[in-house]
């Protein structure tokens, strides 16, 4: 049960000043496809990926705990990025009702189906890293909590999303596919170089992201507090302890919903701690070290050390279960391709001709 939200969302952003001036060939384009999901169409374009040096000058003087939630700066340094090639990507998360047709046209068995269940929610659990663990009988259909056709789509793995998008780009015939982190990062910001799309501080994210707020706090409050930053009384509660449908919360200027929050969203890219280093190394070497040229198209490392136990993919964006810290829009973490968690889903890319 969620509470009402009395302005909308235009109004909304409109009023706290959360909408940059856009150019013509900026404002999005929407388009919708034969599962009913919404799509915005977003122009090529150069951005600087990542945790900006000004960010993080600001986060090392916040407390060990804060500094312990970033990953020890995985997202930083900061490089530039150019997007040669426009792309749509959905409005919103891939819902229950849309992985649905899927499952239903090809009978598809999903990673948890295979393991016997998924890792979903176990509050019981003593210590905080066990409050994720695998339950019999779990899995897209059953995660731990209650879900309607119109909720972001969990337990799923990288492999579970990379079979949708096939079946999707057949269904279509078009070629859909998950975003690249540079292609995620770029939509979430929307022309913003702040740490939210929304602005600077984590209390104005809970105006527009479903994120681990004082809702979650009232039935589970260990797992907030540990985590917590900011303020945790209740006029920071969205009424969802859990997953929220998609597009309950403001949209970014570019029309896209929950791209902070909700669930985790995987990419393609196989996940590197030291890819950002790399990147800016090149960038400067294509470049200058004050003047780095754009990387063009990152699509992420080929193959790192960490892949010789696991292929290890990155997610984006943070969930319902985590702080607004972690919603970060350069935020980074990590899971195994064939993990299926209860705070993770994924958006999908369709490819566009020029």
């Amino acid at each position: 049960m969620r509470l009402p939200r009395l302005i909308s969302t235009t109004v909304f952003a409109m009023c706290v000043g959360l909408v940059p001036n856009l150019t013509h060939a900026q404002k999005p384009t929407f388009s919708e496809n034969s599962v009913g999901m919404k799509l915005v169409r977003l122009p090529a374009g150069e951005f600087e990926m990542g945790m900006l040096d000004e960010h993080r000058l600001k986060l090392e003087h916040k407390s060990s705990a804060y500094q312990r939630e970033i990953h020890d700066y995985v997202e930083a340094p900061a490089f530039p990025v150019k997007l040669t090639k426009p792309f749509s990507l959905g409005a919103s998360e891939v819902t229950v009702g849309q992985f649905r047709k899927f499952v239903e046209a090809t009978s598809y068995q999903t990673d948890a189906d295979k393991a016997g269940g998924a890792f979903v929610f176990t509050p019981q659990a003593e210590e905080p890293l066990d409050r994720f663990q695998r339950v019999a009988g779990t899995n897209w259909q059953n995660p731990g909590f209650e879900q309607t056709e119109n909720h972001s789509v969990t337990c799923v793995s990288w492999n579970d999303a990379q079979a949708y998008c096939c079946w999707l780009s057949e269904q279509e015939g078009a070629t859909y596919r998950l975003p690249t982190e540079a292609e995620w990062e770029y939509a979430c910001r929307a022309g913003t170089r702040s740490s939210y799309w929304c602005g600077e501080k984590p209390d104005d994210l809970y105006r527009v992201a479903n994120v681990a707020d004082s809702s979650l706090s009232a039935v589970f409050p260990e797992d907030v507090i540990r985590q917590r930053t900011v303020g945790t009384d209740d006029k920071f509660a969205d009424g969802y302890v859990y997953t929220a449908p998609v597009a309950s919360f403001p949209a970014n200027a570019w029309g896209l919903h929950d791209m902070h929050g909700n669930v985790w969203e995987w990419c393609s890219d196989k996940y590197s701690d030291r890819h950002y280093q790399d990147m800016l190394a090149q960038a400067r070497q294509q470049g200058s070290r004050t003047h780095p040229k754009p990387i063009v198209d990152p699509t992420g490392p080929e193959d790192t050390p960490k892949h010789r136990h696991g292929d290890w993919r990155t997610v984006r964006g943070g969930s319902w279960y985590v702080a607004p810290l972690q919603c970060r829009s350069s935020v980074r973490a990590f899971a195994e391709a064939n993990d299926a968690f209860s705070y993770l889903g994924f958006r999908v890319v369709k490819e566009e001709a020029q």
